[in-house]
């Protein structure tokens, strides 16, 4: 089980590093530190709030979705960060490059992919014409966390699968 972990946690490190240092651009730097705050909070918020506040009552149940599941799935995401308490990668590796200023909570599981996630299934389910739309947009937003040295791959791919799941199940 040990060479099994290690292996892992070896293929994490390489693809990590891979994104935070060898996809680096003068496009990505430029593209990465303004697309992250997608999967912000204020960002997660107001998107609720423009679709509870819709006089239509399809948009108005659709953000009756949003704003639920954006819910529950930010407490298991910080129910999760509180147990597992996984340094962030610019606190526990050498020469990661931050594009932004440097979080001091968890890294596991990465919150903005939880809720960009999150926020892509449930308007994928409202508008299932543009799924890839929103499920591409919300990979970008993920990748800029790896990219901006924020978290680990397996970070974001908890934080997607945590806020996906939610929102289907909420649905």
């Amino acid at each position: 089980m040990y060479k099994v972990t290690e292996r892992l946690r070896g293929g994490e490190l390489f693809t990590f590093y891979w994104i935070n240092h060898v996809l680096r651009s003068s496009f990505g730097d430029w593209l990465m530190p303004r697309i992250t705050h997608a999967g912000g909070v204020t960002a997660s918020v107001l998107c609720s709030l423009f679709l509870l506040l819709s006089k239509t009552p399809f948009w108005h149940q659709t953000g009756v979705h949003l704003a639920s599941s954006l819910l529950i799935s930010h407490l298991l995401a910080n129910i999760l960060k509180r147990f597992v308490r996984r340094r962030r990668p610019y606190q526990a590796l050498e020469g990661v490059l931050t594009g932004i200023k440097p979080l001091k909570d968890a890294s596991f599981p990465s919150g903005h992919s939880t809720a960009i996630f999150c926020m892509a299934t449930v308007l994928a389910l409202a508008v299932p014409s543009l799924l890839i739309f929103f499920y591409g947009f919300a990979s970008v937003v993920a990748f800029s966390r790896v990219y901006l040295g924020m978290h680990y791959p397996s970070d974001i791919m908890i934080g997607a699968s945590l806020g996906t799941i939610t929102a289907l199940l909420m649905g």
